[in-house]
């Protein structure tokens, strides 16, 4: 539920004090799916269970109709557009530079200011989705 994703939210910010980077970007992820799972079981449908956060993205999108359209102001369908690429940026991370697999000496160190930005980024984005939802009801 919501206070369940608020709770994730703020270990991703312990996590950073904490100095534990590579927890805080797994917990971004985290973050987003746990979002879109929520939004999409309150339309009363089941998320993808393919493990990919993009498909989950994509049925939220669909469910909520959340597309580019001509009557938006083309500023807002820009940042729309954007949160395709903040989806896969995490992923990404999330798959290859944090704890949530092991990469031997091919894991790159995650700085602060990156964590803070995928963390960031991770809890505007799941607000956003929760007051469309919110707006839907």
């Amino acid at each position: 539920d919501r206070e369940y994703i608020k709770s994730i939210s703020s270990r991703a910010m312990r996590d950073i004090e904490q100095n534990d980077f590579d927890s805080a970007i797994t917990k971004s992820r985290t973050l987003l799916e746990e979002t879109f799972c929520y939004v999409i079981e309150k339309k009363n449908e089941k998320p993808s269970d393919s493990g990919s956060i993009v498909k989950l993205y994509r049925q939220v999108r669909n469910l909520y109709d959340m597309h580019a359209d001509v009557n938006t102001d083309r500023r807002i369908n820009t940042l729309l557009s954007g949160l395709n690429n903040i989806v896969s940026s995490i992923a990404e991370m999330r798959n290859k530079d944090s704890d949530a697999h092991g990469v031997g000496a091919n894991r790159i160190p995650i700085k602060e200011h990156h964590a803070r930005l995928f963390v960031n980024t991770s809890m505007a984005m799941a607000d956003f989705i929760l007051s469309i939802e919110q707006e839907s009801v």
